[in-house]
């Protein structure tokens, strides 16, 4: 049977500081901590939290355990499924799954972790990899269009590769649940970025086909 308890508990650990129990208690409208024992006892059993000695108190403080499994088992728990929006906006949430991207091209990075942020899909989709590498490897055949069409280079295809992983990510949370405030707006912001990357490669080459750009030749 679903807890009405666990999910606000759990809204109040995203924060990632340390809670004394009876703060937890509190939080979620209750007066002892006794009321939320077995709670808190299955959150330190599934790994979630960490508990420690209240200094100076006889109390104890309980902490989410911020360890990127742990975090990945907070995440995907039945009973938080309403709340992964909120988890993928707590900002050190985030950087401790895009860490391995930061490395990345230009404005890529923030991309990334506006993307991970606004679609689940994405963000699933993410975890799976350890290393930009390894998208590559996989994904490499989506930027096909670009090489058949002459603009394509590396940093740009890299861009188009996450873009499209973006994009499918949104279809599918539309259908299934999961999209984050704001994804139109990641969606636009990764378009004109994209735009203003083909821009740049057409200056350099004009050879390359007027793509991108949202325009087309009137018809005769």
């Amino acid at each position: 049977m679903k807890s009405p308890v666990k999910a606000p508990l759990m809204r109040i650990l995203l924060d990632g500081k340390s809670h004394r129990e009876i703060d937890l208690a509190t939080g979620v409208g209750f007066t002892r901590v006794a009321t939320i024992r077995k709670w808190i006892d299955s959150f330190e059993r599934a790994g979630f939290i960490v508990r420690k000695k209240e200094k100076g108190g006889t109390g104890h403080c309980c902490q989410l355990n911020r360890n990127r499994e742990a975090l990945l088992k907070v995440y995907h728990y039945p009973e938080f499924h309403d709340l992964r929006p909120e988890i993928r906006r707590v900002p050190w949430f985030c950087e401790i799954f895009t860490g391995p991207f930061k490395t990345l091209h230009g404005d890529l990075p923030e991309l990334i972790d506006e993307m991970v942020r606004a679609s689940h899909t994405f963000f699933d989709t993410l975890c799976h990899f350890e290393s930009p590498d390894e998208i590559r490897k996989i994904y490499r055949q989506t930027i096909l269009v670009n090489q058949l069409s002459g603009l394509s280079e590396p940093e740009f295809d890299e861009k188009c590769i996450y873009y499209q992983i973006f994009l499918h990510g949104v279809i599918r949370d539309i259908r299934y649940g999961g999209l984050g405030e704001g994804f139109a707006d990641v969606i636009g912001k990764a378009r004109a970025s994209l735009s203003h990357e083909a821009a740049k490669l057409r200056e350099s080459n004009t050879n390359y086909p007027e793509i991108l750009t949202g325009e087309t030749q009137n018809e005769e």
